[in-house]
């Protein structure tokens, strides 16, 4: 496509140019082939130049008959020109194309290096949340009542068997919820299903507990909620006094 935009523009100006600069358009688009595709599809394009700038361009126009001295000698000028051109332009080519490609792999693995550092970042930050939130806990074990984690059933500590004054074999984590007195039960709930992570500082709630006996011990209770390892934490423990 290039050699025949070169043609058409040759043609075009024929009348103008005649009999001069038969093959300066086509040297442009040999070069500007080798220089976007390569010396293969440039010595091709020379070819195909010497085929048309001799044919259309030298006298007589449109004719092969007669083939001078003049008519070899534009060819092997324009051929020798041309194709040293393109020798010299391959290596600057493959150098540019090197260079290209460095670039890429370099750009590559700072994005890698960058992604990386973010990721290390990242897993510092959880890992030193991950850590705050147990030593919250371990600070204040004594005084938690049940924790849930995720979708996992509530798990009961022993100050919740305490409180209640039951055992192991009257309250599990399937029943807990009878040992509290009916009218507060909703109010735990909603406690208990809060999404927003909080972390200490939160109001604390009036429950009553119900005994064996029928009747009813009062604490003051509240429920942090936290983000552990992607999951929801919810601990229910005794409010301080």
């Amino acid at each position: 496509m290039m050699v025949f935009a070169a043609f058409a523009l040759r043609f075009f100006l024929h009348p103008w140019l005649e009999p001069y600069a038969v093959f300066h358009f086509f040297i442009v688009a040999c070069l500007a082939a080798q220089f976007f595709y390569g010396y293969k599809f440039a010595i091709i394009s020379v070819l195909l130049s010497v085929f048309l700038g001799e044919y259309y361009f030298v006298k007589p126009y449109g004719s092969f008959d007669v083939l001078s001295s003049k008519d070899f000698i534009i060819s092997v000028n324009f051929m020798l020109v041309t194709l040293t051109a393109v020798a010299f332009m391959e290596p600057l080519r493959r150098s540019l194309y090197a260079r290209d490609l460095l670039l890429k792999v370099l750009d590559s693995r700072y994005k890698i290096s960058l992604y990386r550092e973010n990721d290390r970042i990242f897993y510092a930050q959880q890992s030193n949340q991950a850590w705050s939130i147990l030593q919250d806990l371990l600070e204040d074990f004594d005084q938690i009542l049940l924790i849930k984690f995720g979708d996992s059933d509530y798990k009961l500590e022993p100050l919740f068997f305490k409180v209640t004054q039951s055992d192991l074999l009257t309250r599990t984590s399937e029943n807990w919820r009878q040992a509290v007195f009916v009218e507060d039960q909703a109010l735990l709930e909603a406690a208990l299903a809060q999404n927003t992570p909080q972390i200490g500082g939160v109001k604390a709630l009036a429950l009553r507990f119900v005994l064996p006996s029928g009747a009813f011990n009062a604490c003051n209770v509240h429920v942090d909620h936290f983000n552990f390892m992607g999951k929801k934490l919810s601990i229910l423990r005794l409010a301080a006094r």
